[in-house]
């Protein structure tokens, strides 16, 4: 069964970005502001300067860490649910808790309170999609500064057994994650050096910088077994090339440094290839994240890790537009199509549109739907004999009907034709049912009315407990 596949770029092309990428790598080089990791590049044969931190290497050197860098990650959660993310691996998606913004079904955009968060997580934790979750890092209206993060993090934590994304903002505050997730593996009896509870983000600063915290923070995550995912957004025009193939050249560089810093430290350590370009408007000095050239990027990004035998992370992918509408469902399902055809390993942020500064419960649910159909189209058509049905067509004849057919009754209940729970399929054949908004609203109230916990009862106390000393106002 021939599955579809998206490529925009040809074999020569990717050997090109590649040879490109060396070339930067070794005539302009890279900017690393952390002194041991400026040891280590020294020393594994890297021309460093120390005074400014200009590293430059050899495609020698670069050939010999992507070499020891391991082609899959490995995650879990409290649920027991181990997942193998990589080519040829499962699939991992995850999604949104909170955003700077709440597009709220009733009320519109507005910003988020500590509801959103217990709302959003327990729809994460009930949907069989989602198999990972990140909580941004932004405050909620309703809890001050700075019980705010801690109030925000102990909901969050309380209501999930699966995956977490940690992107700390600071080596203190990713400390606190792994304070936090140290305690609940403790109450849990699992080992936690040992047992992949987190993916841990650091950070690649455009245009090709890598800075001291972000290299703390990846060797914290190796510390612990956590797999390791980059942010890497350059935005075309100020922080990139102004063109689609100089922000692809710049993102692949910068893709790629997290990965080679990685195994100077320890090698074979899981470091994903995830890029997020996005395009400045040149009028306005605007970023704009969700718009066409994206598709463009996740399929060369997944080109690119697959040259490299990466696994490879990358967003759902959303909207320009926060509202529920043509416009909202073309791009996004566009993105994630790219993603499935393409190969992409972990998508996430689902929740995730309003220019990647506003999220939904119900944009959660409305993406799991394009996903359905996302997997649906890029599995191709099943060419085999059973498949062709020359049996059933001979049996029938002309003139006939296949209602009865036995290739019928044995499919009639299988995924042959594509069906999503998500959609609106009345089709005029019945009264007008509620449109895919509606019917995502109605399911995030549903999961939100009927869920039980799922966090075990002495996990939810230890997480209690450690949040308790951690808030100024003790009341909290």
């Amino acid at each position: 069964m021939s599955q579809m596949v998206l490529k925009v770029l040809s074999d020569n092309e990717i050997e090109k970005l590649h040879a490109e990428t060396l070339r930067v790598l070794s005539e302009v080089g890279v900017k690393i502001t952390h002194k041991e990791a400026l040891g280590k590049f020294a020393q594994a044969g890297a021309a460093v300067n120390e005074t400014n931190g200009l590293v430059k290497m050899s495609k020698e050197l670069v050939g010999e860490l992507l070499a020891q860098a391991s082609p899959e990650a490995h995650i879990t959660g409290l649920n027991g649910k181990e997942i193998i993310i990589g080519a040829g691996k499962d699939r991992c998606y995850g999604s949104l808790i909170l955003d700077p913004y709440i597009i709220d079904y009733e009320a519109g955009v507005r910003r988020p309170v500590l509801e959103d968060v217990r709302r959003n997580t327990i729809i994460g934790e009930s949907l069989d999609r989602i198999n990972s979750m990140m909580r941004m890092q932004f405050p909620v209206t309703d809890v001050p500064e700075p019980d705010s993060c801690y109030k925000t993090m102990e909901v969050f934590l309380s209501h999930t057994t699966k995956n977490i994304a940690v992107y700390g903002t600071s080596e203190e505050n990713t400390q606190d994650w792994f304070d936090a997730l140290a305690v609940i593996a403790d109450a849990a009896g699992l080992p936690v050096d040992e047992t992949p509870l987190a993916i841990v983000a650091a950070a690649v600063t455009s245009p090709l910088q890598v800075h001291g915290p972000n290299v703390e923070l990846m060797k914290m995550a190796m510390q612990r077994c956590y797999p390791i995912v980059s942010t890497v957004c350059p935005m075309a025009g100020t922080t990139s090339p102004y063109s689609v193939a100089g922000t692809m050249l710049i993102s692949n560089i910068e893709a790629l440094l997290p990965v080679l810093i990685a195994q100077l430290y320890k090698p074979g350590h899981p470091v994903f290839y995830m890029i997020g370009p996005s395009c400045t408007n040149m009028q306005s000095g605007h970023d704009y994240y969700y718009k066409a050239e994206k598709m463009l990027f996740k399929a060369a990004a997944a080109q690119m890790g697959e040259y490299y035998n990466l696994p490879i992370s990358g967003e759902a992918g959303g909207s320009m537009t926060g509202r529920a509408d043509v416009q909202n469902g073309a791009e996004s399902m566009m993105y994630l199509l790219a993603s499935h055809a393409a190969g992409q390993n972990y998508i996430g942020g689902l929740g995730s549109y309003y220019n990647a500064n506003g999220m939904s419960s119900e944009q959660i649910i409305m993406q799991c739907g394009l996903i359905d159909m996302a997997e649906y189209v890029s599995r191709g058509i099943d060419l085999s004999d059973e498949k062709l049905a020359f049996d059933s067509i001979s049996n029938v004849g002309p003139g006939g009907n296949y209602l009865t057919d036995d290739l019928t009754m044995q499919l009639l209940r299988s995924d042959e034709f594509s069906q999503s729970r998500h959609f609106d399929y009345t089709g005029g054949y019945e009264d007008d049912g509620p449109g895919i908004y509606e019917k995502a609203h109605q399911q995030a109230q549903d999961l939100v009315a009927n869920y039980e916990p799922t966090v075990p009862g002495k996990v939810r106390e230890a997480i209690e407990r450690f949040f308790a000393e951690k808030y100024t106002c003790k009341k909290m």
